[in-house]
């Protein structure tokens, strides 16, 4: 099945969606149930999300996943700064955060490489029996 690019732009857009309001409700959440507690719930809500999106028989049910997994991502980048920088010894505790904050620049930067070297990448169907693979 191929998407419309309007539906292709919505899923892509939905974990950022979900990565606004998760850092809104991550700031209040470190507040009040503490810093560990609030890492486990973005866990499992990214946890949640991946499972939904890798169980999807639709795309509506791709988008749910991806709001969910940017809850999760939202609530864990405004959380684990926090932590790591109360949790961290004063001598170490600016590298540590910086490290965090460079891991992260890094990964999403790998991922931008990955996807540059699939954009000339040709995908080929086969139709048997009228069912496209």
């Amino acid at each position: 099945m191929f998407l419309s690019t309007v539906l292709q732009e919505t899923i892509v857009s939905m974990a950022v969606a979900g990565a606004i309001i998760g850092a809104a409700f991550g700031g209040w959440m470190n507040d009040k149930v503490g810093r560990k507690r609030s890492i486990l719930v973005a866990d499992v809500v990214f946890f949640l999300g991946a499972l939904v999106m890798a169980s999807a028989p639709a795309p509506l049910v791709i988008i749910l996943g991806r709001v969910l997994v940017g809850l999760g991502v939202g609530m864990a980048s405004m959380t684990a700064p926090l932590y790591i920088s109360e949790a961290s010894p004063a001598k170490i505790r600016g590298a540590l955060v910086s490290i965090n904050g460079f891991l992260i620049t890094a990964g999403q930067f790998l991922s931008y490489l990955i996807n540059l070297a699939f954009t000339k990448v040709h995908i080929y169907t086969c139709n048997l029996n009228g069912t496209q693979f």
